[in-house]
Formats: C-alpha cells, structure tokens, sequence
C-alpha cells in the first residue's frame, strides 16, 4: 500500500498517519493470510457495565474480537519492519515523544504507556471490529487513528466529578436539584452508574453471577 492512498484523512501529524496505517495493512494482512477470518465472541468486561433494567447492570461485551495470542505480547508489532517508521516518527517530534513508552498520568495513578500495545488497543482493535474482518478499512482507520492522535496531542484533561448520594428517595417528578456553587443533584447517567459500580461507589449486590448486579434506583443518584 503507497503513503499517498492511506494519508487521506486530516491527520495533525500527517507523516505519523501515513506509517500507523502501512504498518496497519502489514499486521491486517499477516492476520488474513495466517488466521483467515477474526472471531467474534460475547466475554465478560467489568470495564463497563451496561443498564439491563431499572436497577440491572451487567458486565459483558459483545462483539469482542478474540486476538490471536501473538497479540497479546507487548513486542507483537516489533515483528514487523512497518514499526521502524512509525519510532521514527514518534523520535522526531517533540511532543509525542514524550507521551509513548513512557509513565503518564497523575502522580497517584501512573502507568506505563507503551507504542505497541497502544497502537493495538486504540488502532488495531477498534479497525477489526469495525470492519468485521482481515482488512485495511479507510474509513474505520481514519477514526481510531483521530481518536488515538487527539488524545496523544491533548494539552488539557477535563475531569469530570461524580458524587453518589446513595439512599436518596427523589421526589416524583423531580429530575434535578440545583445547589449552591454551580452543583447539580440529579440522576446519574447509564455510564456514570458504571463508573460508580466500578470505584465500589454504590452499593451492589450481585444477581446471579459475578457479570450481573443490581443497584437500587435509590442509590442512582449523584
């Protein structure tokens, strides 16, 4: 594939765009050539869960592609030479190089962000699963390679703070309060209940499984 058909989208960092995506067709080629076709399947995510009802939220993904195993090694894009391109890029800018294979974060929440497994989770994952297959997408590459570039490029993090009120009986037909300082009491969102469940900010009690919980309506709000 030729730089010029895979550096069509608006990219701020067209020459890092141009080598993602040559080394994207290389692994998608590897892929069809020595797996076929991806597969497909529903497994447990307790990254998010997902409203199943009024006071029912379960931890599961659909759709999710079952990597290879190769994969899931850190080196698995050291494999290919496309990779060389994509360092130098990273080597000659001044900013992205000190975002990838490095600690980020905040002082009591760091972790290391690695080229490779970056590039998998944010570019290679989500192409698959748009795609439906072993393929180059432009489109589909286009997206995660914006999304990927806009966070690595970010100057400023917006923190949103959620604060359950748990046992709250809110008044019928009531659906926000407003508070002094700019606060808002109302019900919190499908994924901000996620949140909650997640960080054990709510109480839950499981419901069948440890993919299945159930949070009272009482505690939904924040």
């Amino acid at each position: 594939m030729a730089a010029d058909d895979v550096a069509r989208g608006r990219a701020r960092r067209p020459e890092l765009h141009a080598a993602v995506a040559q080394l994207m067709a290389a692994v998608l080629g590897d892929f069809a050539t020595r797996d076929g076709a991806p597969v497909f399947a529903t497994v447990p995510d307790f990254g998010e869960w997902h409203r199943h009802g009024q006071e029912s939220f379960v931890a599961i993904r659909r759709g999710a592609w079952q990597m290879p195993g190769r994969v899931t090694d850190y080196r698995f894009l050291n494999t290919f030479a496309e990779i060389g391109a994509v360092r130098a890029v990273v080597a000659t800018d001044e900013v992205l190089r000190e975002r990838v294979d490095c600690l980020v974060g905040v002082e009591f929440a760091l972790s290391l962000r690695q080229l490779g497994p970056t590039l998998v989770k944010h570019v290679l994952e989500p192409m698959v699963a748009a795609v439906g297959g072993y393929r180059f997408g432009q489109d589909a590459f286009d997206a995660a390679y914006s999304r990927l570039e806009d966070g690595l490029l970010a100057v400023r993090a917006r923190l949103v703070e959620v604060v359950p009120l748990n046992a709250f009986t809110p008044t019928a037909g009531i659906e926000a309060v407003t508070l002094s300082d700019g606060l808002v009491l109302q019900a919190m969102s499908d994924r901000q209940v996620s949140a909650a469940i997640g960080y054990l900010a709510v109480p839950i009690a499981f419901a069948g499984g440890p993919t299945s919980v159930t949070v009272s309506r009482f505690h939904q709000w924040a």
